[in-house]
């Protein structure tokens, strides 16, 4: 039996070698089109060539050619008409399919079980993981090519879809996994999508779905509000379509009453799914009314993961899991049943000791500071080993008020030093995670922490962790990250007491570096700092708060009074 590979490829020096060393294991032809429009050319079919020669596999290549009224773009313009390209050169017995930006795992015993099903099967179709999206959707992955030259061809110029004639039969199975994994995230890809809408648009629903969905991601409230109704003016739009269209609107129009309405319409569409009543319970949040709040969370909870036949493509796996526990727990929190919301807790955790603690001192910054936190939850390989707990001062009302629904600390001290202390004196995990409000995680975050104190035990090995932070060069550490050993060889804090903001890292790193316990991991972790120093932000009042000359001026005498060395 042959498998080919067919891929599509922009300009994708970046990712090439990766995919194909991902897949290699279960192909013995690359076929490959290039679909760039009149953009120039990079090394990516070089690349792949000299690849497919070194390893002894058959290469074919080709270029899709925009059609009439597309000529000038410089990019493709219709994904299916390219799939299709790079399925009909193909001369494998099974033809399967990759983004050049993907990877795969779980890819032990593909190859025998394809050659293993009955005759009467065409298709198989296999989990894609797009992560930081909480998306995890089935996807046609390998057709026979003899049902692919029989009609089974692709379809949509944006979005593809691979469609078996009636009464056909395919097989989905869980492994392997296609998992999205691009470099850097390509911005310009929604642009490029919008343009091929637009250009290919026939008054179909799902095309006004898939551009309000382009510029819902892109932020374009206004276009998003439009084509979303649009969309929903058409009723034989797919439930799926409609169900993610009410959610996005409600987000979007800015109106409580509104909102609800939405939400209220898209729960009917699936009262069995959890999506739309997370978002309700998010709305009853914006008005701190906690009886609807649990409420609905009590109704989430009812609810299991429905399966594949019963749920939309857009399925959140996250509110099914950690999140949907989280999500429960806070609205438990915020209506003072503190009992269920312990209960909520620790099944988030799995009945485990977190293995790491994420210590986040905020200040006049509650909505960003809720965004951060659901950021860096979103992006760890696994939540449920992540605590999170907020240190808040408690003159700051609207943050108390924010903390209230949340695992929380209240400092009556004016100080991020202080409230980083009081978090990690609450904390339960095994590495502390000191965290503001202008970090940004890299994907799998907790893991990469992880895996560089692998074989070490956090209780008795002292350590710290220097990551990069995007921009310095020099050895301070401006996000600390230790072992509980070190914790507590600091004397049970995370920076010394005596200072209030300004310097406490200066002393943090320098007696790590000195001490010779720095882990460092800056060539292989960086979590951005979107921070003012670096013009990354506007300067705020708790930016002025913590910078106040005065800090500054006393934590430099205490630095070199506590360090003269």
């Amino acid at each position: 039996m042959r498998i080919s590979l067919c891929v599509i490829c922009g300009n994708e020096r970046d990712h090439i070698h990766a995919m194909l060393d991902a897949f290699a294991p279960i192909f013995d032809e690359l076929s490959l089109v290039r679909a760039i429009g009149v953009k120039p050319a990079d090394e990516t079919e070089q690349m792949a060539r000299d690849w497919c020669a070194a390893k002894g596999i058959s290469f074919v290549f080709n270029e899709h050619k925009n059609e009439l009224g597309a000529e000038t773009w410089d990019h493709v313009d219709s994904f299916a008409k390219a799939r299709n390209a790079a399925f009909a050169q193909a001369t494998g017995d099974w033809l399967i399919w990759a983004d050049c930006d993907d990877v795969v795992e779980q890819l032990d015993g593909f190859r025998q079980r394809l050659e293993q099903l009955p005759a009467d099967v065409l298709m198989v179709r296999c989990f894609y993981d797009v992560r930081g999206s909480n998306k995890r959707l089935y996807r046609e992955r390998a057709i026979r090519r003899h049902a692919f030259r029989d009609r089974r061809v692709w379809h949509h110029d944006v979005h593809e879809n691979l469609l078996l004639l009636p009464k056909d039969r395919h097989e989905d199975w869980s492994a392997p996994v296609w998992v999205h994994a691009p470099v850097v995230v390509k911005r310009e890809n929604r642009r490029r999508n919008l343009r091929i809408l637009a250009h290919s648009v026939r008054e179909v629903a799902a095309q006004y779905f898939y551009i309000h969905q382009e510029h819902f991601c892109s932020g374009n409230r206004d276009a998003a509000m439009a084509f979303g109704k649009i969309a929903l003016s058409f009723p034989n739009l797919q439930p799926a379509f409609r169900y993610e269209s009410l959610i996005n609107l409600a987000k979007l129009c800015g109106n409580h009453r509104e909102a609800l309405g939405h939400l209220m319409e898209a729960h009917a569409v699936y009262p069995w799914c959890r999506e739309a009543i997370a978002h309700l319970i998010l709305l009853y949040f914006e008005k701190n009314d906690t009886h609807r709040a649990s409420y609905w969370a009590d109704k989430m909870l009812e609810r299991g993961e429905p399966t594949e036949a019963d749920r939309p493509w857009t399925h959140e796996v996250k509110w099914y899991t950690w999140a949907g526990q989280d999500l429960a727990a806070r609205a438990f929190r915020l209506h003072g049943n503190l009992s269920r919301a312990a209960v909520l807790q620790a099944q988030y955790h799995a009945g485990r000791t977190p293995r790491i603690s994420l210590l986040h001192a905020t200040r006049e910054r509650s909505s960003k500071a809720v965004a951060c936190r659901d950021a860096w939850l979103s992006a760890a390989s696994n939540a449920a080993q992540i605590e999170h707990i907020f240190a808040v001062d408690a003159d700051d009302k609207d943050s108390k008020e924010m903390s209230v629904q949340f695992v929380s600390v209240v400092s009556e001290k004016k100080s991020c030093v202080a409230a980083w202390n009081l978090a990690a004196k609450k904390a339960t995990g095994d590495i502390f995670v000191q965290l503001s409000d202008d970090w940004v995680p890299s994907m799998g975050w907790d893991s990469k922490i992880l895996a560089e104190c692998a074989g070490k035990d956090p209780a008795f090995d002292s350590f710290v962790i220097a990551i990069n932070d995007g921009h310095r060069k020099d050895n301070l550490m401006c996000m600390a990250i230790c072992s509980r050993a070190r914790y507590e060889q600091q004397g049970r804090e995370l920076f010394h007491d005596g200072y209030e903001s300004m310097y406490s890292d200066n002393e943090y790193s320098a007696r790590a570096w000195k001490d010779g316990v720095v882990i460092d991991a800056r060539s292989r972790i960086t979590f951005e700092h979107l921070h003012p120093a670096f013009c990354r932000a506007p300067m705020d009042k708790t930016y002025e708060h913590n910078n106040h000359p005065e800090r500054y001026k006393a934590g430099r005498e205490l630095f070199e009074q506590r360090n003269p060395q």
